[in-house]
């Protein structure tokens, strides 16, 4: 976990002269995001061969960062920055060698959208998408074709067909709230949003998908926030953490305050080449998140998203990682490994091979978390 000194941000000069009530309140971070090249120049030294790429590839996927997830970066001295490839534009984005394969909507979230903006893939849950906006614009976005339009929240007009779908549809017991990143919308809406599906009857769960806990961890000081969660009892919160560095001690106090509304808070990793790819890394940051109180979820494998592909690893090396920490950490610690097919087939999971053979009817030989071949009786 990142221990963040008080007032930290005052040893950028640029924010200096920010006080720590503008800092940790959320509008002020998503209002003062930096947008443009201009603003990275405040921090950062730029090349004029980055300036053209930069101005390139942002034309097409937007570029954005909310002022603390930068500073998370800045306090960074190794070279391999992980934050920072989450969120500045690189050529390989549009480079059509690397991205010809790839797909804009890889798991037909429009297509098998009944109505708008909802998309049914599983019998018992729908994906309910309210904005296109998020106060970061991550990289590896699954839903980066969302970069190319413009930035809205859906209308409360826009959302009674929504809720009318689901409310005829009975076999639907999960909603899945997402975006764009839903935790941006101002307060009234998300409780307009919630108070609707949390009155039809057949729904169970609600899902709330947001990196604002990475990305802006003040969102969850909000008391008004926190009172709706506790209000809507039904929600869990599914925050997207990729690297031990995104965890910082304003994380462990956000989750303590989610908490608290009785609201459990669950953690999906994705595996990004250059980023995470490495066992060492994975561990720490299951280790870290359970620290924090938040559950390792999903390792989802990179998905086939246009403008994506660069971070894609193979396969295997996630079954190598989940390997790896089997023994090593407790099955608290330990995610399903995942791979989302395209097309909306749906995702999967990924095992790796534990019973190596069958041997007679009541003997197996199984392979161990040390890599040993055990023969045993069961």
């Amino acid at each position: 976990m990142l221990h963040l000194e008080e007032n930290y941000w005052q040893q950028f000069n640029y924010w200096e002269n920010v006080k720590p009530y503008q800092w940790k309140n959320w509008q002020w971070q998503i209002k003062n995001r930096l947008k443009s090249l201009g603003d990275l120049k405040n921090f950062l030294k730029i090349s004029d061969d980055y300036e053209k790429l930069f101005s390139k590839v942002s034309q097409i996927y937007h570029f954005g960062t909310t002022p603390y997830y930068l500073s998370l970066a800045l306090l960074k001295t190794e070279k391999n920055n992980p934050i920072l490839k989450q969120i500045l534009p690189v050529y390989e984005e549009i480079d059509e060698n690397i991205q010809s394969k790839g797909y804009l909507d890889p798991f037909n979230e429009e297509i098998l959208s009944p109505v708008p903006n909802i998309t049914y893939r599983y019998p018992d849950r729908v994906l309910f998408r309210v904005t296109t906006f998020c106060s970061v614009y991550c990289r590896h976005c699954m839903r980066k074709r969302i970069f190319l339009t413009g930035e809205r929240a859906l209308k409360k007009e826009e959302l009674i067909p929504m809720f009318e779908y689901i409310k005829r549809n009975k076999n639907i017991r999960e909603v899945l709230i997402s975006g764009g990143d839903p935790l941006t919308l101002p307060n009234r809406k998300i409780r307009f949003i919630l108070k609707n599906l949390y009155e039809i009857d057949h729904i169970d769960i609600i899902r709330v998908g947001s990196r604002e806990l990475v990305v802006n961890p003040y969102r969850f000081y909000d008391e008004e926030l926190l009172e709706i969660f506790e209000e809507y009892d039904k929600v869990w919160l599914v925050t997207h953490f990729n690297h031990y560095d995104e965890i910082t001690t304003e994380t462990k106090i956000a989750v303590k305050n989610i908490l608290s509304t009785g609201t459990p808070v669950l953690n999906q990793t994705v595996l990004l080449k250059g980023i995470n790819d490495d066992k060492k890394i994975i561990e720490r940051l299951m280790r870290e998140l359970l620290k924090v109180k938040i559950k390792p979820y999903y390792l989802f494998f990179c998905d086939p998203t246009k403008g994506v592909l660069h971070f894609r690893t193979d396969i295997e090396k996630g079954l190598e990682i989940m390997e790896y920490l089997r023994g090593r950490v407790s099955g608290l610690a330990y995610p399903i490994y995942a791979v989302d097919l395209p097309k909306g087939l749906g995702k999967v999971p990924v095992f790796p091979n534990y019973l190596i053979e069958k041997k007679g009817e009541k003997r197996y030989v199984f392979k161990n978390y040390e890599g040993k071949l055990v023969e045993v009786e069961l």
